[in-house]
């Protein structure tokens, strides 16, 4: 027994030399009677550790702690806490340690160290020391069973390093305090303080003297007047002058020694200082800060195009200018694109204010620059362009124009951390022939911007961005995104990145300087302060404890940016178009639009603080832009965000269809009437460019495959959403059914995705072929919707008027075979309807057609359906036949290693009818050209032509309607990097047999 008690004695000994006694303290905002101390040290319990008061609402808990802090924990060498009283719903961390993980609710870290320093002050968190010459105190523990050795205890404030401060240091509380005996100038230093082999660091900004101005200066606004804050130090005196370059002067009042001033500023630098007399009557000056004010000269050059006749009138009167009398005496400066699909005669190099041009022959977009200057040399460039359609017709864009591609679009929404299990954007390039061979041509990208922690599959899909001008490292590079967008454009793809405009992360740079600083901040106005009352969709408003807004349901690290102010609003445009010049992206999908729009006007709601200013930007340097608002689309009142309407965009969601419908499908005749009024829509569009984004699953829903429990019910459903106005849109992994099956709910929405899910034979096809008919039939692409009655309870069909073709489209809700007959009247059709002529209905979907002929104006047509079955017929005056092109489909496989040699395997199977599978092995990141060729060794198809990473890949091939017979797959290759092997050739037999 008493070996037993010796040794945990020694024990105890042994662990106490390894460990800190540290003393924590906190005083709570108001009044407790009682506090926990809460950490990894006790497991987060907020009711095991109280902490002793001791008086003046202070209190104290000293706990031992294990040098090289929690095992396990999530900060290295150190233990995460904070502080807990009863009615608290969010713990408060430390108010004097200046170290906290962000990344994991702001928790307060210390480091424990031999010794350990706590609480080192001022720093950051505590803001501005008012004094000259500051006191700065610290907590220094040392471990247990020793003592601190004061003269190694040194302190550098800027560039000078004070020692021998044993004197300061109090051995009973464990307090380090000493008052720096150099007068310090305003500004910011750095501040360390070492004891034995620790350091720690901070900055303290010193704003001192009898008078001082504490609004931080060198910032350049756009706004007029500027309202300063200061203090001065004699709490009896009640009035300050401001003076502005040392000439103009404007009178404030102080209240217990503070003061704030609405001060007009001049066009340029204002240099401002506040003057007091103190009680001798002597005056006294601030030091300077300043402001430079940005006033608005540069003029507005506009483009407009006129039709005359065979020519069209590139326009430049509408442009203008700020200044009295200098719209009339700008001068212009047009040119051409080089690139343009016809060259145009007389552009380049004109300087009139029109210029007339013959509409060219060549089908396309022709872009237009114009520069317009003052007489003062202040210049602003805009472009514009007209399309020429294959008809030779003209369509020209105005700022309300939405490009044609995305009134044609067929929308693929991408998260990089799900297309593949490495999660970067390096890693899904070979996903792009994939995607452009299933029918897309957008791509959103879900934001790819740095966020306050990596972004990951499950709570962090990338909207809490802290830098607005980088790529998330776990991404990859600006680079990398830049060669994934160009890589893109070279396919026929375009790509709309996801941003924030509602808010920013809570580790923002201005942010974190607005909570240092507060209202002496020029940020903190870019944020949102006080309650606005508007409709939050149910989420509710909060305020954090140092005065931001955020949406309750949402997050207190995701803070509301303030677009009705010019300054916030100048940046974040000016951030939209650095991406758009920088990476030749081809639009955005603003993220909660819906706040900064019901926000404005104090919570009247506009598109006159955002959406308008946002879109005259954009449109300036990229006319064709595309831009996607997360906000409701349809319903009373939506129509004002759309251009049409003079709002700042293209698309809107279409929420009414997705929860009012879609969502709840319950697969009966209402379901059907309640799908079609939801599509039909009272027949309501806000103008001729308005999409309404149309969809049956995203990154924050249900997988749609889940809600219906299976693979085929989802069939129909995605047929009406591809073949009714609107642009519809397809979420990455829905078309291989990824999801079904799976319990865990981030997983189903945000998991990497199994592209062999169970799904895809019968969905990839599927979606590959409404995703190709809707590109290719311009009666998708309108906003015209007939209803046809069916006869059939189980059928919904209607009619897509086009006078080049129209549509017909009849879908089966049903899990059995469905027979459908439809009265057709010539009326419901664009395209001509002669009595007695023979029109072919080339179901495009199924590759078959029906010959109808019209009496009397009235048709019968008779087909029966699969179940859950499509047709899709395209009316003509002639037998069409439709053919899919090859599904590309690039898997890389994981768990094989790095490969070590070029291999190009037989397909399997071979022979084969109509698919087969190409697998082969790059050992070196390469630039890949894969090609099907005929025995004549002409080329069939290019599966792939692009840089791929070193890997093992296997790509789909669909023969489709080739006819039978050899054909042979070549493959070359060449490294990206030099000295990494040499350009390899490699070829295979392959046997169709139909």
């Amino acid at each position: 027994m008493r070996v037993a008690i010796g040794l945990l004695f020694v024990a105890e000994t042994l662990y106490a030399q390894d460990s800190v006694d540290v003393t924590f303290r906190y005083s709570p905002p108001t009044a407790q009677s009682l506090v926990y101390l809460v950490g990894e040290f006790n497991g987060w319990n907020n009711q095991a550790w109280p902490m002793t008061p001791m008086g003046n609402n202070t209190f104290i808990k000293t706990a031992r702690l294990a040098l090289g802090g929690a095992p396990g924990g999530r900060v290295t060498g150190a233990y995460q806490y904070k502080f807990y009283y009863p009615g608290l719903s969010s713990w408060p961390n430390d108010p004097l340690n200046h170290h906290s993980n962000p990344s994991d609710n702001n928790n307060s870290v210390l480091y424990v160290r031999n010794p350990t320093i706590y609480q080192f002050v001022p720093n950051e968190r505590t803001g501005d020391v008012r004094a000259s010459n500051p006191e700065i105190s610290a907590y220094i523990f040392p471990k247990v069973g020793s003592t601190i050795d004061t003269s190694t205890i040194a302190l550098t404030v800027g560039e000078k390093t004070y020692r021998g401060l044993g004197a300061s240091y109090d051995l009973s509380t464990r307090q380090l305090r000493f008052r720096i005996p150099d007068a310090l100038r305003n500004g910011v230093y750095p501040v360390m303080l070492r004891a034995g082999a620790t350091a720690d660091s901070t900055s303290v900004r010193i704003q001192a003297g009898f008078v001082q101005i504490t609004s931080l200066g060198d910032f350049t606004t756009r706004k007029a007047v500027r309202t300063i804050y200061g203090v001065v130090e004699d709490t009896s005196i009640h009035q300050v002058r401001i003076t502005r370059n040392t000439l103009d002067t404007i009178t404030a009042s102080v209240s217990a020694g503070q003061f704030s001033a609405v001060v007009p500023l001049a066009e340029g630098k204002n240099s401002l200082q506040a003057l007091v007399r103190d009680s001798e009557g002597s005056t006294r000056v601030s030091e300077a800060v300043a402001f430079t004010y940005l006033a608005p000269h540069a003029p507005d050059a506009d483009i407009y195009l006129i039709s005359a006749g065979p020519n069209i009138i590139l326009s430049a009167q509408g442009s203008s200018d700020p200044d009295s009398g200098q719209s009339a005496r700008l001068k212009y400066f047009w040119m051409a694109d080089a690139n343009n699909p016809q060259i145009i005669a007389g552009v380049s190099g004109a300087s009139t204010s029109q210029v007339i041009v013959a509409a060219p022959s060549a089908p396309g977009d022709y872009f237009f620059t114009l520069v317009a200057e003052d007489p003062d040399g202040n210049r602003d460039t805009t472009r514009n362009y007209f399309s020429v359609l294959p008809d030779r017709s003209v369509e020209r864009s105005t700022i309300a124009s939405s490009p044609r591609w995305a009134r044609q679009g067929r929308l693929y929404e991408m998260f990089f951390k799900s297309m593949t299990p490495q999660g970067t954007i390096n890693a899904a390039l070979p996903y792009l022939p994939y995607l452009k061979s299933l029918g897309v041509n957008i791509l959103w990208v879900m934001p790819v911007m740095e966020n306050a922690a990596p972004i990951n599959n499950r709570s962090g899909p990338g909207y809490n961005i802290k830098n607005l001008f980088k790529v998330a490292p776990e991404y990859g590079t600006n680079e990398d995104f830049k060669n994934f967008v160009k890589q893109a454009h070279a396919l026929g793809l375009k790509v709309i990145l996801d941003v924030t405009p509602n808010h920013t992360s809570y580790l923002h740079p201005f942010v974190v300087e607005a909570r240092q600083y507060g209202r002496n901040s020029p940020h903190w106005d870019f944020y949102q302060h006080a309650n606005i009352p508007h409709n939050t969709n149910g989420l509710g408003q909060s305020l954090t404890s140092d005065g931001f807004v955020y949406y309750s349901g949402f997050s207190d690290q995701l803070l509301n940016y303030n677009w009705s102010d010019v300054d916030a609003r100048a940046f974040m445009i000016e951030v939209y178009k650095w991406w758009v010049k920088e990476f030749d992206i081809d639009g955005y999908r603003f993220d909660v639009y819906w706040g900064p729009h019901r926000r404005a006007g104090g919570g009247a709601g506009n598109e006159l603080e955002m959406g308008i200013p946002v879109r005259r930007a954009l449109k300036k340097i990229k006319p064709d832009i595309f831009l996607l608002a997360e906000d409701d689309g349809t319903g009373s009142g939506t129509e004002v965000i759309f251009a049409d309407r003079n709002g700042g965009v293209d698309a809107g969601y279409d929420w009414v269809l997705y929860g009012g419908a879609i969502r709840t499908f319950a697969f009966d005749a209402a379901s059907i009437e309640n799908l079609h009024a939801r599509f039909y829509n009272n027949n309501f569009y806000p103008g001729q460019n308005a999409l309404f984004l149309r969809f049956m699953e995203n990154h924050d829903e249900e997988r749609i495959v889940t809600v219906y429990g299976e693979y085929s019910k989802t069939m129909p459903v995605a047929t009406t959403v591809f073949t009714t106005p609107g642009l519809p849109m397809i979420y990455s992994g829905q078309e291989v059914g990824f999801g079904l099956g799976l319990t865990d709910y981030d997983n189903r929405r945000r998991g990497v995705i199994n592209w062999n899910a169970a799904g895809k034979s019968l969905l990839l096809p599927h979606y590959q072929r409404l995703a190709t008919i809707r590109s290719q039939y311009g009666a998708l692409w309108s906003q015209k919707l007939t209803r046809l009655t069916s006869g059939n309870g189980n059928v919904y069909a209607y009619v897509r008027p086009a006078s080049s073709g129209d549509a017909l489209v009849a879908v089966n809700f049903s899990s059995t075979p469905q027979s459908v007959q439809l009265a057709l009247g010539s009326q419901v059709f664009e395209s001509a309807t002669v009595d007695g002529k023979p029109y072919y209905f080339n179901d495009v979907y199924n590759d078959t057609s029906y010959l109808l002929s019209f009496q009397n104006g009235q048709a019968t047509f008779t087909a029966t359906l699969r179940p859950y079955g499509s047709l899709i017929c395209i009316k003509s005056d002639s037998l069409m036949r439709f053919a899919v092109p090859p599904l590309v489909f690039v898997e890389r496989e994981g768990g094989v290693g790095t490969p070590t040699a070029f291999a190009l395997s037989q397909n399997y199977p071979n022979p084969f009818n109509p698919s087969t599978t190409i697998r082969y092995v790059l050992p070196f990141d390469s630039f890949i050209r894969l090609e099907i060729c005929d025995v004549l060794g002409r080329v069939i198809t290019t599966l792939a032509n692009q840089r791929q990473e070193s890997g093992t890949y296997a790509v789909q091939w669909n023969a489709g309607s080739n006819p039978s017979g050899i054909y042979f797959c070549r493959l070359a290759a060449e490294p990206t990097s030099s000295g990494k092997g040499a350009r390899t050739v490699s070829t295979i037999k392959m046997l169709l047999l139909k």
